[in-house]
């Protein structure tokens, strides 16, 4: 199969079958399939009139997305997943093509990305929030002329040094298992390097002038927004959610859903998300072939 390497050459041939597609995983949001290049190692096939995305993340076997084109048929599925040995990330609408056949599919829990309601969100109304007002009242008591600003390409210098003192008040790069330090600032990096062609979209949460947080999205589908950055002061009590609540309320105001990604089967951070009452959890597959080793 003639696989090749994901390139820029690529974006506008990926942003017209990921239009068509209409996605809603966040594997497939063109963003995260370029700032995370060098992590996940994306490729590349042409097949008829599909366009075919395979993973290489160092922390799993490879993988290939849902095919992007006119609906397959079930005897390509098969050739495909018999050539590569996994299909992952699917979402459950897809797993219908595979009816009759002998696959075997599992659900993929810790990659399951949490939607929300934006206007909920920027509401934050009712007591299942009352933990968040009460945050964002703290952070407001501690910073009363904090600002809410817009960034761009030229804020790099400032997130990266921001990220990295968020960094070191973690403690441990053990935090980000299975993406380390390394990877999120290269992917950081990327981001604020293709801000423009990529259509990036960000705020900063300041104090007094300095940086509060920050907070990186992009246009998923025609409905949703999905949120690919965001850290905040672990010192400053409220700083997360306000930067939250700040951007459904200014950043993202065109999108009525807004995608957080996956929990990555961190506890602490499936918590958090969690908090938030999600109004949906968009579940994925893993599809192997039957017989064929279940990585």
């Amino acid at each position: 199969m003639p696989w090749r390497s994901l390139s820029l050459d690529d974006l506008d041939l990926l942003r017209r079958a990921l239009r068509v597609r209409n996605p809603e995983v966040s594997e497939l949001s063109l963003i995260n399939l370029f700032i995370w290049q060098d992590f996940d190692r994306p490729e590349l096939a042409q097949i008829d009139d599909f366009l075919l995305l395979r993973l290489n993340p160092p922390n799993e076997p490879p993988y290939v997305l849902e095919p992007l084109g006119p609906e397959p048929s079930l005897a390509f599925l098969l050739d495909i997943l018999g050539r590569n040995g996994r299909f992952s990330r699917l979402p459950e609408n897809f797993l219908s093509l595979f009816s009759g056949s002998e696959v075997i599919i599992r659900e993929n829990r810790d990659q399951f990305d949490y939607l929300y309601l934006r206007e909920e969100m920027a509401d934050l109304r009712g007591k299942k929030f009352d933990g968040k007002r009460n945050l964002i009242r703290r952070f407001q008591s501690l910073c009363p002329d904090y600002r809410f600003q817009i960034i761009d390409r030229s804020w790099k210098k400032e997130a990266l040094n921001f990220f990295f003192s968020w960094a070191s008040q973690k403690g441990s790069t053990e935090n980000f298992s299975p993406l380390s330090l390394q990877d999120q600032a290269r992917a950081l990096n990327l981001a604020f390097d293709l801000w423009e062609i990529l259509d990036l979209t960000g705020a900063a949460l300041t104090c007094r002038g300095e940086i509060k947080g920050f907070i990186i999205a992009s246009r998923l589908n025609e409905k949703t927004a999905v949120v690919h950055f965001l850290y905040a002061d672990l010192d400053s009590s409220g700083s997360s959610q306000t930067l939250l609540w700040e951007a459904c309320r200014q950043l993202l105001v065109s999108f009525p859903l807004i995608n957080l990604e996956q929990d990555l089967g961190l506890p602490g951070l499936r918590k958090a998300k969690l908090s938030y009452h999600p109004c949906r959890l968009i579940a994925k597959y893993d599809v192997y072939p039957s017989g064929g080793f279940a990585f």
